[in-house]
């Protein structure tokens, strides 16, 4: 009997993956260019003017053939002058992605050049290498972004900030990403609805949390919502929008979900709403917005009235993207139920077009015990199969296509997700990366239709992502070894010097080697809420990991560093000071068990004097600064008002994000500035009343404590206007990174010793077997 259920099984996973590909066909006839092959050819040469000097630019050459296959493009320099007209590098292209994906696989891989989003190394050699080569990415669609991406490090940007990304998007070879505003639309959905300004207002949040209000967890929270912002961003995407499809990008528009303002209990008593549950301990005021059922006659109304706006308003691509239970668990695990809301929210897309595709983040199911499979298929399979593409959002950690059978036969995009709330921290899993992709992508059994990155916040371990994307374009990678090599030589631009390949490489087999479950996600020590329980790991080498930035220091000294060299310095030199902090925590919290009051003293200065020394190495460096991202907040104002409310929305995000501390901490930034006048001056009030029970021969209350921490910094942090430097400190990195490498791990005595091993390995290896388990 089990031998003929596992025939069954086997027969129903391959036969959904044939089904799946057969329908994926509808999915590439929408996800693809929809301007001319001239308008897409335009765009791509415009793109290489912007990156290069005009000099340069005008070396390359570019044909867009959309006969070609999907994601494919040739290169082609002959050695001689006279084999190619004017001794151009030609590029033929099937898009304006695949035109300026060729013509950065060029400047990578024949150049030795690089752009990322901290700068660039584009020292191009003065006659430009013969190249021959064709291309087709083993990806069908490459994908970028997370729904919370806007909030977290899009939220303030410019249109220049925006034309500047757009074009990294395309040298990528990104094919699908998101529209990111959708406020103008719900305003005009909810006044022909009869709702007062006032009411809209209590409904829309601040900029800085628009992702979560979205989704249904929040309401109002950092509002009113200007009507002067929504105008800007109305402006702002119909501009980006353009943009990316004049380059042949795809781009997914929003749906209805289902959440609405709570007055709309009151105009439509007859109809049957739901209270989204409390959303991480939120206050009445801000949490449970209304969700209306979908079944209901009015969802389909409300979604076809916002669907045609957003249509008519910024085009179209025929992708819509809407997750109702994101973090949000459904009224109920009926089958039946589910399948009747995933039915409703297509019928409502494809009602306003009948060629609508459902984008859907897969993160609903991760570490959900309500999600049972049962509950998955009933919903997943409500929709046709091919009508539905879904984004298993962290396949590198919490894979999801193998426990839901590749999502019941919908086709899904693997994607690697890496970090949340946009902290700083050396963190990646190269390996599950590398490995991942070409697995699932070898497996015929699974409906993966593409890769991608959708990382919560960006402008942090640049390598990964540009490695996770590579991935997508190039099925060829064998040896992560030589890729590094090749990143390290690209991004510094010193063929002669080997020196910053092994420190890459050490960086990759050290902090880039996380294969736990172990949920780090940018809470360190010292930009932690400070307590006495506090449990400090890691799981690489520390000892070999500051080998690589001993390495790193002898190539910036003995080189010309450049820009993207000295960001790295203050990088991770700014990991080796968490690290150390970790072991000056452990070492402190020796001392007070054993009651040493001289030695905590002691090892008290030290810590704080490491804060300080942190922020003096981050004002070397414009990425690692405060003032930019305040300042932006308040250049998106016109009234002194807004200016207020923009910059507490940006301070509270990234200190204590809820109101009363809710979600405190989750996306801290190690930024100059913040350093100084928010960690240090929490450590400096903990560190002392821990030195005065000490003293006193008495012990600490936490709880206490915690409270004083509020009310004397954290409160004041979020509500104040200091101004903070928007431009470095105009002090060498390289030399700041060389004073704190040699204070920290030459002229400090020896620390307690940050566990690594054992216990956490231990504890990950079980967690991974029970997930294994359940794929």
């Amino acid at each position: 009997m089990r031998k003929l259920l596992l025939v069954i099984f086997v027969q129903l996973t391959f036969g959904l993956a044939a089904r799946a590909e057969n329908y994926a066909a509808h999915i590439l006839q929408h996800v693809r260019p929809q301007v001319s092959a001239a308008a897409q050819q335009q765009a791509a040469l415009e793109v290489i003017a912007r990156i290069l000097p005009p000099q340069q630019a005008e070396q390359f050459r570019v044909c867009v053939d959309s006969s070609m296959e999907r994601n494919s493009f040739h290169l082609y320099k002959g050695e001689e002058a006279s084999d190619t007209p004017g001794g151009v590098v030609q590029i033929t292209a099937s898009s304006g992605v695949a035109a300026t994906k060729a013509f950065y696989h060029y400047l990578r891989y024949w150049c030795q050049a690089l752009v990322a989003w901290e700068g660039a190394q584009l020292q191009l050699p003065a006659v430009l290498p013969p190249v021959n080569v064709s291309v087709t990415a083993p990806s069908s669609i490459v994908y970028y972004q997370n729904v919370c991406t806007w909030s977290y490090s899009f939220t303030w940007w410019s249109w220049a900030q925006w034309r500047r990304h757009i074009d990294w998007m395309a040298l990528q070879g990104i094919t699908l990403s998101l529209a990111p505003f959708q406020e103008d639309i719900w305003t005009q959905v909810f006044l022909e609805y009869n709702l007062t300004r006032a009411q809209i207002e209590q409904h829309l949040a601040g900029p800085a949390f628009f992702a979560w209000q979205r989704m249904g967890n929040i309401r109002g929270w950092g509002g009113p919502l200007t009507a002067s912002f929504a105008q800007f961003a109305r402006t702002l995407q119909q501009r980006l929008v353009h943009a990316m499809r004049q380059l042949g990008m795809a781009l997914a528009l929003p749906a209805f979900a289902g959440h609405l303002p709570v007055p709309f209990r009151t105009l439509y008593p007859n109809v049957t709403f739901a209270n989204v549950s409390v959303w991480n301990h939120f206050p009445p005021q801000y949490a449970s917005p209304l969700f209306l059922d979908p079944t209901e006659p009015l969802f389909a109304e409300v979604g076809s009235r916002f669907l045609q706006r957003a249509s008519a308003t910024y085009g179209t691509d025929h992708v819509y993207f809407s997750d109702p239970f994101n973090e949000i668990d459904p009224a109920t695990a009926s089958g039946k139920y589910l399948a009747g809301v995933a039915s409703a929210i297509y019928s409502t897309m494809t009602r306003v077009d009948p060629d609508a595709i459902w984008l859907l983040q897969g993160w609903m199911f991760v570490k959900n015990p309500f999600w049972s499979d049962r509950s998955i298929r009933s919903f997943l399979s409500a929709v046709p199969i091919g009508r539905m593409l879904v984004l298993d959002l962290q396949s590198e950690q919490y894979p999801q296509y193998g426990r839901t059978a590749s999502y019941a036969g919908q086709p899904f995009i693997w994607c690697m997700l890496s970090n949340f709330g946009g902290t700083l921290g050396m963190l990646g899993s190269v390996e599950l990366v590398h490995r991942g992709i070409r697995e699932t992508r070898s497996n015929g059994s699974y409906t993966m239709l593409g890769t991608g990155i959708t990382p919560e916040g960006i402008n942090q371990n640049y390598a990964l992502y540009e490695f996770a994307l590579e991935m997508g374009w190039n099925g060829e990678i064998d040896s992560m070894e030589t890729w590094f090599d090749q990143y390290a030589l690209a991004r510094y631009g010193n063929a002669t010097d080997e020196t910053a390949q092994q420190a890459w490489n050490i960086f990759r087999s050290t902090v880039y080697s996380f294969e736990g479950l172990e949920l780090m996600r940018g809470k360190y020590t010292f930009n932690r809420r400070p307590s006495t329980k506090i449990k400090p790991w890691v799981w690489y080498n520390v000892t070999a990991f500051n080998q690589g930035l001993e390495l790193l220091l002898s190539f910036a000294e003995q080189t010309n560093c450049n820009e993207l060299c000295r960001y790295d310095l203050v990088d991770v030199t700014r990991q080796l000071v968490q690290n150390t902090a970790d072991a000056l925590y452990l070492t402190l919290m020796d001392d007070y068990k054993k009651r040493n009051l001289a030695a905590f003293r002691h090892h008290s200065t030290l810590f704080l004097e490491l804060l300080a020394d942190l922020d003096q190495l981050l004002q070397t460096d414009d990425h690692f600064l405060l003032g930019p991202w305040l300042e932006s907040a308040k250049a998106c104002a016109e009234t002194s008002h807004e200016r207020q409310k923009y910059e507490y929305n940006a301070r509270i995000q990234i200190t204590l994000w809820g109101p009363q501390g809710q979600i405190v901490d989750y996306a801290n930034k190690q930024w100059a500035g913040m350093v100084a006048d928010f960690f240090l001056a929490r450590w400096r009030l903990f560190l002392g009343e821990v030195e005065a029970a000490l003293a006193a021969n008495g012990t600490i209350n936490d709880l206490k404590v915690r409270d004083k921490i509020f009310r004397t910094v954290e409160l004041p942090f979020v509500t104040d206007s200091k101004r903070y430097a928007t431009s470095a400190s105009g002090v060498d990195p390289v030399r700041v990174a060389r004073l704190l490498y040699d204070r920290w791990t030459k002229d400090v005595p020896p620390l307690k010793e940050v566990p690594t091993s054992a216990t956490w390995r231990k504890v990950g290896k079980v967690r991974r077997n029970k997930w294994a388990n359940r794929q």
